[in-house]
């Protein structure tokens, strides 16, 4: 059998760059300037809504996305170490890093899968990945004047060694990645319709616009309405099982649940200070955890492995119940949701090599979209308690800084049926994704 040439550096960009650089835009939104606001919005938005846009496309193919990608990522990388003397350069650094963000990972997928499915697997140096990983977290831990040249400089060279180690530009298909018309089409109108709902409702927040706010929210629960009504009709082209479209779609809103409201609870709750400890850390650890001892789990369990899943998110969701168990809450949650998204990797993947592009595009797709929707209905459901209670949105607007001052009885009060009624939304989805489970198990036997 084969071996590749390592593809060491891909499998850390393609497993960071969605999180890494988002916490560093986050970061600099903090300086309350309007362009770091608008580079992390810009940066959230393209990667939350660029594989949208791949889905328009009739024919896909791997290695020219993979290729693009990693062009994309590194001309972001080398516009950012511009943006630390020039400021103006900021803006396109996020988005091209956010585009790649987008599309990398799935890309990335697609390549393994079908070096898999042909007898070349491509090899990880666990080593190199540990050290590359270390210099990306000490980047993000340099002084605010370093930061930004430390953590571009280290995507960039990281972009440079996925190009020459992983053979990324080589038998690339003549073909272009897209033409003209497979891009303007009724699809791509209403992604980039909600493209600029995301955008506006995350700059909104940013720059505490509440006009933009209300205008974003309007726009999103008018666009839903529609597709609820249609869902009859969009589900029968579904190329999909049923169950593995709803599990995935829960995979994107328990995503968000950890990460966004979890973010957004705690800052409210106990200060910005707490996020490292209470978020980032447990997020962390139940990764680690999940990708060490997923296997040995899924072995044990087999056919009980995605009731165990959903059962072990039910107990995570009900521990954030309590304040003082969100550590252990947030880790247990982000356990079993990577998981989850393990076994969901496996069985979209399950395919003939030239079914690879859509299924992966699928799964990215459409756990994006339950990331979006929870996302959106969050917001929905905190502006619906501060009319409500009479409250500003500014309230709402104060849970994006840095201080413990935001630690107010009236923040405080309007956080609590928020954190109730997410729970009891998300334990309900959960319940709903295991009773079609179960139907599809039963279906399966007979």
């Amino acid at each position: 059998m084969k071996v590749l040439k390592s593809h060491t550096a891909l499998l850390i960009i393609s497993n960071t760059i969605t999180i890494i650089p988002y916490l560093y835009f986050l970061s600099l939104s903090k300086e309350q300037s309007l362009s770091a606001a608008l580079a992390f919005a810009l940066f959230y938005t393209f990667r939350m809504t660029g594989v949208f846009f791949l889905q328009t496309l009739t024919a896909l193919f791997a290695p020219s996305l993979l290729a693009a990608s990693v062009l994309i990522g590194g001309a972001g990388a080398l516009v950012g170490i511009l943006s630390t003397w020039w400021s103006a350069a900021l803006l396109p650094a996020a988005g091209l890093l956010g585009i790649s963000a987008s599309w990398l990972p799935p890309a990335d997928l697609m390549v393994r899968q079908k070096a898999k499915l042909t007898e070349q697997p491509l090899k990880n140096d666990w080593k190199e990945a540990l050290f590359f990983l270390f210099v990306l977290l000490f980047a993000l831990r340099l002084p605010d004047d370093l930061r930004g040249i430390g953590l571009f400089g280290s995507y960039l060279a990281l972009f440079v060694l996925a190009a020459k180690s992983s053979q990324t530009f080589k038998n690339l298909p003549k073909r272009p990645l897209m033409q003209r018309n497979q891009l303007f089409n009724k699809q791509f109108l209403l992604y980039f319709f909600f493209f600029l709902l995301l955008f506006g409702l995350r700059a909104a927040r940013l720059i505490k616009s509440n006009a933009l706010f209300e205008w974003a929210i309007t726009g999103f629960l008018f666009l839903f309405a529609l597709l609820l009504i249609t869902l009859t009709k969009r589900s029968k082209s579904w190329k999909q099982p049923l169950h593995l479209n709803v599990l995935t779609f829960i995979r994107g809103v328990i995503g968000n649940f950890l990460f966004l409201f979890g973010s957004v609870y705690v800052t409210g709750r106990l200060g910005a200070q707490a996020l490292s400890t209470h978020v980032y850390l447990p997020y962390a650890l139940g990764l680690f955890g999940a990708m060490f001892l997923g296997g040995k789990l899924a072995h044990r369990l087999e056919k009980q492995l995605v009731p165990t899943y959903l059962l072990g998110l039910m107990a995570g969701v009900l521990l954030f119940s309590s304040d003082t168990l969100i550590p252990i809450s947030l880790f247990v949650i982000s356990f079993f949701n990577a998981g989850l998204n393990q076994w969901l990797t496996k069985q979209y993947l399950a395919a003939k090599p030239e079914a690879i592009e859509q299924q992966s595009l699928a799964k990215y797709a459409t756990q994006n979209k339950g990331s979006l929707v929870h996302q959106f209905l969050l917001m929905t459901l905190l502006f619906v308690i501060l009319r409500f209670e009479h409250q500003p949105l500014a309230f709402l607007f104060q849970l994006s800084g840095t201080t413990a001052t935001n630690q107010t009885s009236r923040i405080q009060s309007f956080l609590e049926p928020a954190k109730w009624g997410s729970i009891a939304g998300v334990l309900c989805l959960l319940v709903g994704g295991l009773v079609v489970f179960r139907r599809q198990s039963k279906k399966t036997k007979e």
